[in-house]
């Protein structure tokens, strides 16, 4: 009897402090470019965020990882935990039935 691997899944994303977010890439992490693109739109929003990972499958019940890489935007405001809670809430939102 063989053991199928489990296949995990990893995402590049952008998460703001309120817990939106946005995925950056797949397959490689984004360029620097793109990632100061990305804080330049958060500071315009008034947000501060991370870039980071998301390991597992966004679209699934089941939970993911997450892990910050990279500060984006104004430290002093940020609260990972706090952040992760409202990401938590939205994919949730996102995960529900129409």
């Amino acid at each position: 009897m063989s053991v199928k691997p489990k296949c995990t899944e990893r995402r590049w994303i952008i998460l703001a402090q309120d817990g939106r977010h946005v995925t950056m890439g797949r397959a490689a992490p984004p360029r620097k470019a793109e990632v100061e693109a990305a804080a330049a739109a958060l500071a315009a929003q008034g947000l501060a965020g991370w870039l980071a990972t998301l390991d597992g499958n966004y679209w699934s019940r089941r939970r993911v990882a997450l892990a910050p890489v990279q500060m984006l935007g104004d430290g002093a405001t940020l609260d990972w935990s706090a952040a992760i809670t409202a990401f938590e809430a939205a994919r949730q939102r996102a995960l529900r039935p129409l």
